[in-house]
């Protein structure tokens, strides 16, 4: 379905110099760092698991029309979503300078398969499209700048590598650096768990009980009492939560289970671009999660914020330090930050591009003029040009917007979506466009995390207040129901 047209009033003059929106496209006179590419070679980019939002990545390089593609499959991606990237993408393999499938602990003939398939080429950049890919990313540009004798390839530059994935880490990280973090404990067996309950046995206590390593809400457990810790703990560590995704989060196996005090407060996400150790907050918005299903926080949806909302200026701050304290130097960070009766506090870092099929990007360069996978190609391609000119935090938008996930109290083969119903959707004021993960045929699974979303729903108003109303008329029709399945 074609999105629908948002009129909205160009941005004010900032103190930072910022006027009005930036168009989508970049002008790649010269692909960046010029000094260290040879003109008259080809160029390309590698690409690992160019998947989700990894698939607007790989479509913005092509779009730039200098730059073949290598794409690499890292170990932990699913084999599924690769075979269906090609379909999905518009794109056959015949498009790309070569399709290179990494195997765990073969580095070495990962960076060989690279540079032959690159004979006569320079390579331009190293990026990553998904959250499987996050740790390859920074071993392959790594590896073929000693290969290759240069510097330019980027890599994050933390200098813990695991730091990138594990969120165990990432607490030790920032308190290390007198920031407040998650209290916690790492939990690889029975006594673990005894110690870390022995030492919170407050009555009233809640827990979130999640594993070490992961993304989109799976395996993430509400406990209310010992006993559910326990329980929690032994379904994460038995591996009950990857069946419930198809393994989509394999890379799970080899980490232990995360036994964590809960944050009871706001949750927020700050997208952020770091380029050569210059941060800017590309945008920034906050969740509705809320019970639904028997999970604890299921994403109802994300609204967008600028700085002049409540507590952004002092979240945004402490990302900027979390950002400095992990060393994250270079590449597009997806912050997740709750802010309680103590101020702002982890929850996690995400070394990569927002995921969510990139739906956001369009609804987020409306609204701010710009967005994160935009800026990130620019500092990687085109030498920052206009990331040196937009403001280092949202301070104003265009308009509003609400990204809404689609939610299914009912499970089964997906029959149809009731007309009546998304005719209704599409009728809101704000309704600005739609996407859908499931299709008729496919298994329709009950909403209890982000894998088992059935889609989502943009709504994009200048007026808050409409904003608000539309949001809540939605919320009412996806509780009524949208979805009809075989019985």
């Amino acid at each position: 379905m074609t999105p629908r047209p948002v009129p909205h009033e160009p941005l004010v003059t900032t103190a930072e110099g910022y006027v009005a929106p930036l168009a989508m496209g970049i002008d790649f006179e010269i692909p960046s760092p010029a000094a260290v590419l040879d003109s008259s070679l080809e160029q390309v980019v590698v690409l690992v698991d160019p998947m989700s939002t990894g698939v607007i990545l790989q479509d913005k390089v092509f779009e730039a029309g200098i730059y073949n593609v290598v794409i690499v499959w890292s170990d932990r991606s699913q084999l599924v979503a690769r075979e269906k990237h090609f379909k999905n993408s518009g794109r056959s393999r015949e498009d790309f300078a070569a399709v290179i499938t990494h195997e765990d602990g073969e580095l070495e003939n990962t960076l060989l398969s690279i540079l032959a398939a690159t004979t006569n080429m320079t390579i331009a950049a190293v990026m990553c499209g998904s959250e499987f890919g996050v740790l390859l990313e920074d071993q392959i540009a790594n590896g073929l700048n000693q290969k290759l004798g240069t510097t330019h390839l980027r890599g994050s530059g933390i200098p813990v590598l695991s730091t990138k994935v594990d969120k165990h880490l990432q607490a030790n990280t920032i308190r290390s650096n007198g920031l407040d973090a998650v209290r916690e404990k790492l939990a690889k067996c029975e006594d673990d768990v005894k110690a870390f309950l022995e030492e919170n046995n407050e009555p009233g206590t809640s827990f979130v009980v999640k594993p070490q390593t992961g993304a989109g809400s799976v395996g993430v457990t509400f406990c209310d009492s010992p006993k559910a810790v326990w329980e929690a703990y032994y379904k994460i560590l038995a591996g009950e939560h990857k069946a419930h995704c198809r393994n989509k989060y394999r890379h799970y196996e080899q980490a232990g289970v995360l036994l964590q005090e809960y944050l009871k407060g706001t949750e927020y996400i700050v997208n952020s671009v770091v380029n050569n150790g210059k941060i800017k907050t590309t945008a920034m918005w906050k969740y509705d999660k809320r019970p639904y299903n028997g999970a604890a926080f299921v994403c109802f949806s994300k609204e967008l914020q600028v700085i002049s909302d409540p507590n952004c200026e002092e979240i945004l701050e402490y990302t900027e330090e979390v950002l400095k304290a992990v060393g994250f130097e270079s590449g597009a960070i997806h912050a997740e930050v709750m802010y309680t009766a103590r101020g702002p506090v982890l929850v996690e870092l995400n070394c990569r591009l927002h995921g969510g099929n990139g739906a956001w990007v369009r609804p987020a360069e409306i609204c701010m003029g710009y967005d994160q996978l935009t800026m990130l190609v620019d500092c990687y391609l085109n030498g920052g040009k206009v990331f040196d000119n937009i403001p280092s935090r949202p301070i104003t938008a265009n308009s509003y917007c609400q990204q809404v996930k689609m939610r299914s109290h009912i499970e089964g083969v997906l029959k149809t979506v009731i007309p009546s119903q998304f005719e209704r959707i599409e009728a809101l004021p704000s309704y600005y466009s739609h996407l859908f993960g499931v299709s008729e045929g496919d298994r329709l699974l009950k909403t209890v995390d982000m894998p088992s979303v059935p889609g989502e729903v943009t709504l994009v108003h200048n007026d808050k207040d409409q904003l608000a109303v539309d949001y809540e008329k939605l919320n009412e029709i996806l509780a009524e129901g949208i979805f009809e399945v075989e019985a």
